[in-house]
């Protein structure tokens, strides 16, 4: 991955799992289940509607979500892309 790519779309493909493409042209799929499962400050995710909510930065370095408590919490591009990497994922399953 570019330094300089930025996340430019972002659809969720089921509850905990996100379909991310990036401005270089690469789209992949991020299963954040265990990260939600393990709780802390991304427990609040396991609720559907909250998911739902995420968008994209402003500069396209992060996918966000506030919390109850009105917290920004993000995954940045980098950690993302990784994770997108890692396997491929069958959306309909």
């Amino acid at each position: 991955m570019s330094a300089q790519a930025k996340i430019v779309a972002c659809t969720i493909a089921r509850h905990g799992v996100l379909q991310v493409g990036w401005d270089d042209g690469y789209s992949g799929f991020v299963d954040l289940n265990c990260t939600m499962e393990r709780g802390g400050v991304y427990g609040f995710l396991a609720d559907a509607a909250a998911f739902a909510k995420v968008a994209i930065a402003e500069d396209g370095r992060s996918l966000v979500w506030i919390d109850p408590d009105g917290d920004r919490i993000a995954f940045g591009t980098e950690t993302l892309r990784v994770r997108a990497g890692k396997r491929a994922f069958d959306a309909a399953a």
